[in-house]
């Protein structure tokens, strides 16, 4: 039986890695660190790195967006938990960042494009979510549900390849790409449909080797039937695994009725693009929300982010 937690969270601990939860005030983060540390996991308090504030103050006067700051106005970042962590990721002295319980969005993703940066392959930063079947044997991969509103096809490219690898990743199945569309294969016409279209033949040019398909709609993404009357030679046959969406109405609509409705588990959004990793929690997570991003959080730890 493929436990998809189960299997996240073992091969979370074989990475020993060391994370930090910055909102320490939030009692659902309280809670889950100390499940968290029953499981296995190294959770750090951003207080242990007390003796690192001179060296954390040399590190982000050398970057960009701190250009003629006063020593008080560094010193004054660092005094943001958010901040001390994500310079202390950067500099290697832990493996990641969950947060987002407390701080917006808005906070961590600035945050986190300052102090960490984008990926140059990447360009862009998005998010997927794993969405796991209620029997935890299956799961599914929707992105960009939670960062770029109106992606370009180009983006879109990004997104795809992204998430392909993080699909990967998490459930070690073969990813498999569909660019969702109310269209399949041509069957419409509109300016929406030809980004999708623009999209899909880019990928093809430069990500050839991972099999998708696009333009296509959900029912022939996911189910053979309907794939064969739809689309001769189909490549993905209904078996699609990662969903690519037009636009963050599409994701975020999409995810939000797979776990209300079909009872699925939203394990996100997961931030990807960055160079090191840092993750943002909603803030109506629950323990276990936060609990699962912490596990996959670590599971990243020395990934070679520099091939992706």
């Amino acid at each position: 039986m493929n436990n998809i937690r189960g299997n996240i969270l073992s091969r979370a601990l074989q990475k020993k890695a060391k994370i930090i939860l910055p909102e320490i005030e939030d009692c659902r983060i309280q809670e889950a660190i100390i499940e968290l540390k029953q499981l296995g996991i190294e959770i750090l308090n951003p207080s242990e790195f007390k003796n690192y504030t001179e060296e954390c103050i040399q590190f982000i006067n050398d970057m960009k967006f701190t250009k003629n700051w006063s020593y008080e106005m560094l010193t004054g970042f660092l005094d943001n938990n958010l901040h001390l962590s994500a310079v202390l990721l950067a500099m290697g002295k832990i493996d990641g960042v969950v947060a987002g319980a407390v701080n917006s969005s808005a906070d961590v993703l600035r945050t986190a494009i300052r102090v960490i940066g984008v990926l140059p392959k990447s360009k862009w930063i998005s998010s997927i979510f794993l969405m796991v079947h209620p029997n935890n044997e299956i799961a599914y991969t929707f992105s960009d549900c939670a960062v770029i509103p109106e992606p370009t096809a180009e983006q879109l490219v990004s997104i795809a390849k992204n998430a392909s690898e993080f699909h990967f990743l998490l459930t070690e199945e073969i990813p498999k790409v569909a660019f969702l569309s109310f269209s399949t294969n041509g069957s419409s016409e509109h300016y929406r449909v030809k980004k999708v279209k623009d999209a899909t033949t880019q990928f093809t040019k430069k990500y050839n080797d991972i099999l998708h398909e696009g333009e296509i709609q959900f029912d022939a993404a996911i189910n053979l039937q309907v794939a064969e009357r739809k689309i001769s030679h189909s490549k993905l046959k209904g078996n699609a695994n990662v969903f690519v969406f037009p636009n963050l109405d599409a994701g975020n609509i999409s995810y939000k009725i797979t776990e209300r409705l079909a009872g699925y588990s939203a394990l996100g959004p997961l931030l990807q693009g960055l160079k090191k990793p840092i993750h943002d929690l909603s803030r109506g997570c629950s323990v276990q929300d936060i609990i699962d991003v912490t596990s996959i959080t670590a599971l990243q730890k020395d990934m070679n982010y520099a091939n992706i």
